[in-house]
């Protein structure tokens, strides 16, 4: 199975979307989504087969977590239908590729009134196309790097699997203890009592955002 055919199925994104949260045990998928273990199953093996999702044995269970770092382009217009996978291990200079697409836009900004004019100017426009997906890759590697190294640093503050799991709740997004309990099924209070600790201990504070009261790391 391929990757597109892999996460064309919405329950299979949606394994994705609890594992990029954090690594899993088939039963955490199967409560989390209201699975059926073995529909959980079937859909980790396809995603296995994919290369996607891979998983390891802890004693006498086993968790699932997604083994993979792609970056996915899908273009259709009138013109093109295109699907682009790239694997986001380039190692490049995001700085300095942007200058080189900079460059190469002055060539096709310019007025075209030939064939030859506007063919040439339309090469040029796929190669930038491709040195910002490459940057776009690049950066995504990057930020998951970032995310690994601020994992490790979770794992030194936290004292317990609840502050960890509140951590990373804010870490990928979540700016509300609603949101965290929602998302790691938890007590509401048992958020909101970790989330003060936190704040006690200065590993989290909570800020006005948009009107709206939030919780952030620092």
């Amino acid at each position: 199975m391929n990757v597109l055919d892999a996460i064309g199925n919405e329950s299979r994104r949606k394994i994705l979307e609890l594992l990029a949260k954090k690594p899993c045990y088939l039963s955490e998928i199967s409560y989390y989504l209201g699975m059926a273990p073995k529909l959980v199953i079937e859909h980790l093996e396809k995603l296995e087969r994919a290369g996607i999702v891979r998983s390891v044995e802890d004693g006498r269970r086993r968790y699932y977590y997604i083994a993979t770092n792609m970056h996915i382009e899908i273009t259709i217009s009138p013109h093109e239908f295109e699907i682009s996978l790239q694997n986001n291990e380039a190692k490049i200079d995001p700085i300095e590729s942007l200058r080189e697409a900079e460059e190469r836009l002055w060539m096709i900004n310019s007025n075209l009134d030939s064939l030859p004019e506007i063919y040439r100017a339309m090469k040029i426009a796929e190669e930038v196309r491709r040195i910002f997906s490459t940057v776009q890759s690049s950066i995504t590697a990057k930020l998951n790097e970032m995310v690994e190294e601020l994992l490790e640093e979770v794992d030194r503050v936290a004292k317990d699997d609840l502050e960890r799991l509140v951590l990373l709740g804010i870490a990928k997004g979540l700016r509300r203890a609603v949101e965290i309990a929602e998302c790691f099924r938890i007590p509401y209070k048992e958020v909101e009592e970790t989330l003060e600790s936190l704040r006690k201990r200065g590993v989290v504070r909570n800020e006005q955002i948009d009107g709206e009261n939030v919780w952030v790391i620092g």
